[in-house]
């Protein structure tokens, strides 16, 4: 149970709209939900919309883990890191996963690694009081 926590919640999601989109086809694109709005115009939410909103929710979580101090914060930093790796493979390499969706939920993970170690080094900086050099 302790290990299912230092799995990339951007990653997961990546995986989730993966296999929606290599087993189920066009999936991702056929509305979810439909809601008709004051002005007369019809809003739906896709699949693959959701699970972008899902992505942005992880995304804030992945930054909040990152502040944790630990060791074991290096592992978060480098399954986020091998997250990407794989969102990058798949967005390059498989047809389905070719999309701007895809795309913007890779960007998620690359920020995911980007914040992660920022945050870290940030972090340990202060912590340890390193001097600026001028």
């Amino acid at each position: 149970m302790n290990a299912i926590r230092h799995l990339p919640l951007v990653g997961c999601v990546a995986l989730l709209y993966a296999a929606i989109a290599v087993f189920g086809a066009e999936a991702p694109v056929h509305p979810v939900l439909s809601i008709g709005l004051p002005s007369g115009a019809s809003w739906s939410l896709s699949l693959g919309d959701l699970l972008l909103v899902i992505a942005v929710v992880s995304l804030y979580f992945e930054v909040l883990k990152a502040t944790r101090t630990s060791q074991a914060s290096v592992l978060d930093h480098i399954l986020s890191l091998f997250s990407f790796v794989a969102c990058l493979f798949g967005f390059l390499f498989v047809s389905a996963l070719g999309t701007s969706t895809f795309l913007l939920i890779m960007v998620m993970a690359l920020f995911d690694v980007i914040a992660g170690f920022t945050v870290t080094i940030s972090t340990a900086r202060r912590d340890f009081s390193i001097p600026d050099r001028q």
